[in-house]
């Protein structure tokens, strides 16, 4: 910045005007950053929202020779608002996003969906990718359902993978239903964590 300024010294009189329509323009890219993070990032979570996910999504299939995603619906968040306050169903929320932090990084994103939805998109990755990336975030689940806080976090998920020529949609679908069939198993068996598979 300092050898722009340098330069716009000597490019007019005083270049005053010029330095001040710089630094102008400067906080209103750092504004608008700023905006586009909070339209980008869930907060109560710190996960990326629905707007990047949406964005995410188009032309995926042009993009990305290989895709592994995890739907994941948080349980009874419904009864933590309705019998305990809506404290505590953030605070439900917010230790679903913990699990899911330990496992994101360059190949890996988790988006807030919905309310208790949330989808997790696995790039540049083969089918037994996914295993990991679950077994991984089950560990860190466990590990936070062990805090005694009151708040016990139990999340169904379903996956599927698709590479090649694939529709998104198509494996979007066939990951939420495997999301519902867990779903039924976990309240058959009640919501047991850590045997899952």
């Amino acid at each position: 910045m300092a050898a722009v300024e340098e330069l716009l010294k000597e490019m007019s009189e005083d270049g005053k005007d010029t330095l001040m329509l710089i630094r102008e323009l400067s906080s209103f890219v750092a504004y608008y950053r700023r905006l586009l993070d909070k339209l980008e990032l869930d907060t109560l979570t710190g996960l990326p929202g629905s707007n990047k996910y949406q964005d995410l999504k188009v032309g995926i299939e042009k993009r990305m020779p290989a895709v592994g995603v995890v739907v994941f619906d948080v349980n009874d968040l419904k009864y933590y608002n309705d019998v305990k306050g809506h404290q505590a169903g953030d605070q439900l929320l917010q230790k679903a996003a913990e699990s899911f932090h330990a496992v994101t990084g360059p190949n890996v994103q988790i988006f807030r969906t919905g309310g208790d939805e949330f989808v997790g998109i696995i790039t540049a990755c083969v089918q037994s990718d996914i295993d990991g990336v679950i077994a991984k975030w089950q560990k860190r689940l466990v590990e936070l359902n062990s805090a005694d806080d009151g708040i016990r976090c139990n999340i169904a998920h379903g996956t599927a993978f698709g590479s090649g020529e694939y529709r998104f949609s198509d494996i979007m679908a066939l990951a939420d239903e495997r999301m519902y069939a867990h779903k039924r198993w976990m309240k058959e068996n009640g919501q047991k964590i850590g045997n899952i598979r």
